[in-house]
């Protein structure tokens, strides 16, 4: 579940929350508001809650009554002033200030039920954010999928989007300290991804294939950056095997007379540009383009390239490049010859891809979406249930008001999905799955 550093509830200037002790520790999470008035509502409390209490039944033994409330991961006590206590006592004040527990005053013009709203706003948004962070990422590593060197690019591009370091990385070439874990991760038989500390860095590291893609930043990846790490991981396994097999194929269009030697005359064939490249296999597309940009038409063996205006329509089973400038051709053309297989498999031109979906075959796709998601198959209540849910960031309430039931119902059906599936949907890695496999399934 999301939380809140307590500094930003503090910040609520119409609470008029005031800090009487731990001011060091306003950073500590809050996941929740909970009213108390027992002496000891340790039995009630699960952690990382703000404990609010006017003192209706204070405690005789205050310091115990603090100790217990750090022990239960208590992370901060809001103290209401009026009508029991005309200020805050000194006695939990300074109790507070020795185990080192955030103390607020709570004024008497601020309800209980005020900071537990104001809670509830800020969690919202930072859901929010986190919803458009995690479509911005990707995008982002879509895009990025789809460029010359794409693994290096997503690789890139994971590392500005989460502002950590990332590394593909395998046994011989794993970071001091990671050697071990890295083999283990990467066998057949390891842990399917691990976490550890390396100095000051937070360390993750996951399999992609035979190598571990390994991510280190200074602080730990909340759940919504796991699961760009977790879209960064899919997009990766792909790549890697795509490029395995379409490598030898780029090579040779890559060595192709377009590549080896300056096109001239370009502008004044096609104008100042920008151009496209388009690569193909058909004699028929490859005739069409032949006679009408000749000397920009460039044959090898059963595949040709041909460097055309931005604007020119294709048909048919073909490449097609990014727009470039002419100083950019040669990009263009591992971009075209790289989108040719799927263009191939599909039967119609292949542009660089806008989302995810575009980057895998149809066929393979569909076929992966029924193998995740065999156990759920004909339960057509567990599918819209999984899909809502998912959707919503693993929200009960939020997803249970999209399904229109209450949300032990959500909790209920999720339940029987993980023992259909076999699947922990606490995993970053199995959501994300589960999502791709939600998308391509229909």
């Amino acid at each position: 579940m999301q939380t809140v550093p307590l500094k930003d509830l503090v910040a609520r200037v119409d609470l008029g929350l005031k800090v009487l002790g731990g001011a060091d520790a306003l950073d500590r999470p809050i996941r929740w508001a909970h009213v108390s008035e027992l002496e000891d509502p340790t039995p009630y409390l699960v952690g990382e809650e703000l404990l609010l209490t006017a003192g209706v039944r204070f405690p005789s033994d205050v310091p115990a009554y603090v100790a217990g409330l750090v022990a239960s991961g208590v992370s901060a006590i809001g103290f209401g002033v009026e009508p029991e206590f005309p200020e805050v006592p000194s006695s939990l004040v300074q109790a507070c200030e020795a185990q080192g527990m955030p103390l607020l005053e709570v004024p008497p013009s601020t309800p209980f039920l005020a900071v537990s709203q104001a809670l509830g706003a800020l969690l919202a948004e930072i859901a929010v954010r986190e919803q458009r962070m995690l479509a911005d990422s990707q995008r982002a590593l879509t895009r990025a999928a789809t460029r010359v060197r794409p693994v290096e690019s997503v690789l890139t591009t994971l590392a500005v989007v989460l502002n950590c370091q990332a590394d593909l990385v395998d046994r011989t070439s794993a970071p001091s300290g990671l050697a071990s874990l890295v083999a283990r991760i990467a066998s057949a038989t390891g842990p399917r991804s691990a976490s550890t500390q390396l100095g000051e860095d937070h360390v993750t590291l996951d399999p992609v294939e035979s190598a571990v893609l390994v991510v280190r930043r200074s602080t730990p990846l909340s759940p919504a950056e796991r699961a760009v790490v977790a879209v960064a991981l899919a997009l990766l396994g792909l790549l890697r095997r795509d490029l395995a097999s379409e490598r030898g194929q780029i090579a040779r269009l890559a060595a192709s007379a377009l590549l080896r030697s300056r096109v001239t005359g370009v502008r004044n064939v096609l104008g100042p540009g920008p151009y496209r490249v388009v690569a193909g296999q058909s004699r028929a597309d490859y005739d069409v383009l032949a006679q009408r940009y000749g000397p920009l038409v460039s044959k090898d063996g059963d595949g040709f390239l041909a460097l055309v205006p931005a604007g020119f329509e294709v048909s048919g089973p073909v490449g097609v490049s990014s727009e470039v400038p002419e100083g950019e051709v040669g990009t263009a053309v591992e971009e075209a010859a790289a989108l040719l297989p799927r263009a191939l498999a599909t039967g119609s031109p292949a542009f660089p891809a806008s989302d995810l979906t575009s980057l895998v075959d149809p066929v393979a796709a569909r076929a992966f979406a029924r193998r995740e998601l065999a156990g759920l198959l004909g339960r057509p209540e567990l599918i819209e249930t999984l899909r809502a849910w998912l959707g919503q960031h693993g929200s009960w309430d939020r997803a249970a008001t999209v399904l229109g039931v209450h949300r032990n119902s959500v909790r209920h059906r999720i339940a029987h999905v993980e023992r259909l599936l076999g699947r922990d949907l606490s995993a970053a890695d199995a959501r994300a799955s589960l999502w791709l496999a939600l998308t391509w399934l229909d």
